[in-house]
Order: C-alpha cells, then structure tokens, then sequence
C-alpha cells in the first residue's frame, strides 16, 4: 500500500541542486550498532570524471552544547565516476543534531564557533562557497537550531522516533528523507521513513527500489507518490464524458 505525502511536506525541502553543481546526496547519521570509525558521504552532480577538492564539516545543533561549533572538519579530494558520484569517507560524525556543510574550503579549525551570538546566523568567513547544507535534528527542540535551510540546503527535523539511520536525496526530485528505527526494542520494531519535514511513516514500497538501505555510488531510491484523490476523481469525471459522447 502506498503511502501519501501532502505536497506542502515535500515542497519543504530545497530544490533539488542537483543540475547546478555537487551536492550532498547520502550518508548515516547514527547507523545502527556501534559508532564505525568513519562515515561515508555520497555526493552527486558532478561533472563526470573530473576531480574534485572539497571540504566537509560538521556543525553542532544540540541546543544543550555551544551552537555552531565545529565538530568535524575534512579536506576530501578524489574522482567523480561517469555519472557524476562520489563515495568519501570522514571521521566518523557526533551523534546529531548537527548540520553537514559541504564547501570548497575551510581556513578555520575544529573547535571553532561559527555561531557565536547562537541566534542562527552562520559567520562564513572562514568558508568558501557553500554548495550544500544539510541539517539533521534528534529533537524538537532542536529542530529550530539547524543551519540547514539558512545556508540554501535542507533541514531534516525530528522524526519523533530516533536518531536517522540514513538520510538522502530522492534519486528524481532530489527531496530529502530520512530512515529510522520504528518501535525500537518492541516486538514489531522496524525500519520505516519519513520525508525530511516529517508526515506518515513510509515503507520500503514506497520506493521505487523496494529498500531503504543506503545506495552509495548509485542512483538514490525515489519515492513513488500515490495519486491524489482529486487527481483520480478528475479522472472519473473525464471518463463519464467520453462515455456520454
């Protein structure tokens, strides 16, 4: 059964940036066991073979710690492949909340506060061009703290379950989702998703790949939308006159 997303809630998320440059496209949060040593980040968009030297940082949206603070900050260099995919790996990231940025460079330093009046604005000016943002919430009460949406990207909130497994780009409209531990230590617990503004819960056949598992260095899952019951009446409507002809 498919599940429907009202449009306000996708329409929530950025535009897909896809066509203009790299962009963050996949990575896990807080994956499920142990914290791994390092985190994967797909990027997407760009341009096929070219290499690319970019940096990624992590900035802190606990409204408990010290807003804006630099939690990760790496130099990522490397290929894209033929269709414009790139795999990096980072140390791995804090636990959320906190906003991923992805930018061309960085003269600053871990540790940092590019927040320091905590009021939301981010201080660029050890930055360069910011190409995405994207930021993941663990709570309600952080929701309103992420930087994502401010920098031109995206902010996932709280999903009211958990801390997001994985998060990425539709691989069509480029919106945002997040997937999470449902029920967790209960006997029906289970993966299940969410659009980046939150909604019902989606299941894997929801999505055209039938699986929320990360894709790293493919094409992303994308969501299959259920038609609108104004879509399917006009539909009808228009059937009753061919009929009636």
């Amino acid at each position: 059964m498919k599940t429907t997303i009202p449009l306000f809630l996708l329409a929530f998320t950025a535009s897909f940036q896809g066509a203009a440059g790299v962009v963050l496209s996949e990575f896990e949060p807080n994956p499920a066991g142990g914290d791994p040593a390092s985190s994967s980040i797909e990027l997407s968009g760009g341009s096929p073979l070219d290499t690319f030297d970019l940096w990624i940082l992590s900035l802190e949206n606990d409204t408990n710690s010290a807003l804006g603070t630099v939690d990760r900050a790496s130099n990522v260099t490397g290929s894209y492949d033929a269709n414009g995919f790139a795999t990096v790996a980072i140390p791995d990231f804090e636990n959320p909340s906190f906003t991923v940025i992805l930018t061309d460079a960085f003269t600053g330093t871990i540790g940092d506060d590019l927040d320091p009046t905590d009021n939301g604005t981010v201080d660029l000016s050890s930055l360069g061009t910011v190409f995405d943002a994207v930021g993941v919430s663990d709570s309600t009460d952080d929701d309103t703290a992420l930087y994502g949406a401010t920098l031109g990207g995206t902010d996932i909130l709280f999903n009211g379950e958990f801390e997001p497994l994985l998060v990425f780009r539709d691989g069509t409209t480029g919106d945002w989702f997040q997937t999470v531990t449902i029920d967790f230590g209960l006997v029906d617990e289970r993966v299940g998703a969410f659009a980046a503004a939150g909604g019902p819960e989606l299941v894997p056949s929801d999505f055209d790949s039938g699986s929320l598992a990360p894709t790293y260095g493919s094409v992303n899952p994308s969501f299959i939308p259920e038609p609108s019951a104004a879509l399917l009446g006009g539909l009808g409507f228009l059937a009753l006159l061919r009929r009636r002809r």
